[in-house]
């Protein structure tokens, strides 16, 4: 503790945290915001997506780096390509920038700042997938709507409830097991779609039933209905399971997926709907056959 302390201290009292305090105070600030809003959203309207957070900062802070690496290669592309330009910047622009005239170093200034902003506009933005939401095939249509009516499924003790029992028994698993899986399974079940009816997540990334994986970047081209999986690379294995519904306009898949919560997690206490980014989805998977855009 003693160590932890003495790092503490060091930290706060160093230059770099005094210079850069205040920024780094709101980024905590930020998170228990978005944290609380999240939780008010899903409580106060729960047909609504929401992010599943914890990804979404992960995704926020791989992009941090993306733009950092990219800082760093165009500076050693800049001195190892035009050297001499590269010694101008530095020696006699960069340090001796203050002895500008104002009006000199608010052009430079402003110009400097709009295409930090553009760069880093550029790499955060979420490029959006085409996809075609429709649906009208009449098996989809019934069953996004009975699991939208499932919303509101929440366990009373820990993976058991009135609901949960019943995905568990629908698929022949024990009751009290992690229900993910049999949320989809029965719900394809009940709409007399052939699926693994099973309650184990990998079973619905099996390679024959999957037409998208998100490693190969190519187009979703995904409906209603379809099943998305997730890996975990701790279990080294798909371990969560629920139902894609559609794309929004930034690329985002809005699903729905049974014990989860509002973190995202896979050993959550209900049923919810979700917003994930689809570069965290292992892969998707059709069991509903016959549609117009149906590869399989």
């Amino acid at each position: 503790m003693n160590l932890f302390k003495r790092i503490f201290l060091k930290f706060k009292n160093s230059k770099f945290f005094r210079q850069y305090k205040e920024e780094m105070i709101i980024i905590p600030i930020l998170l228990l915001i978005f944290w609380g809003f999240n939780h008010i959203v899903i409580y106060l309207y729960p047909e609504s997506a929401f992010f599943d957070y914890v990804s979404e900062i992960e995704t926020i802070l791989s992009k941090i780096v993306i733009f950092i690496i990219a800082l760093w290669t165009a500076h050693l592309a800049l001195r190892m390509s035009f050297p001499k330009v590269y010694k101008y910047l530095q020696d006699d622009f960069y340090f001796k920038f203050n002895d500008l005239d104002d009006d000199k170093k608010s052009n430079y200034a402003i110009k400097f700042i709009l295409v930090f902003i553009l760069a880093a506009a550029l790499v955060f933005s979420a490029k959006a997938q085409s996809t075609n939401n429709t649906y009208t095939d009449s098996v989809r249509v019934e069953l996004v709507d009975s699991i939208t009516k499932q919303l509101n499924v929440r366990e009373t003790t820990p993976n058991r409830g009135e609901m949960v029992d019943i995905y568990n028994k629908q698929v022949g698993v024990k009751l009290g097991s992690p229900w993910c899986g049999a949320f989809v399974g029965s719900n394809l079940t009940w709409q007399n779609v052939s699926n693994p009816n099973s309650g184990r997540a990998a079973d619905y990334a099996l390679e024959k039933d999957i037409i998208w994986k998100a490693k190969k970047k190519n187009n979703p081209n995904l409906e209603s209905g379809d099943v998305v999986t997730f890996f975990y690379s701790n279990l080294g294995r798909v371990g969560h399971t629920g139902f894609y519904v559609e794309t929004d306009k930034n690329g985002y898949f809005i699903t729905i997926e049974g014990n989860t919560n509002g973190n995202g997690s896979r050993e959550g206490d209900g049923v919810y709907k979700k917003k994930r980014t689809p570069d965290k989805v292992y892969a998707v998977s059709r069991y509903i056959k016959g549609s117009k855009k149906d590869t399989k």
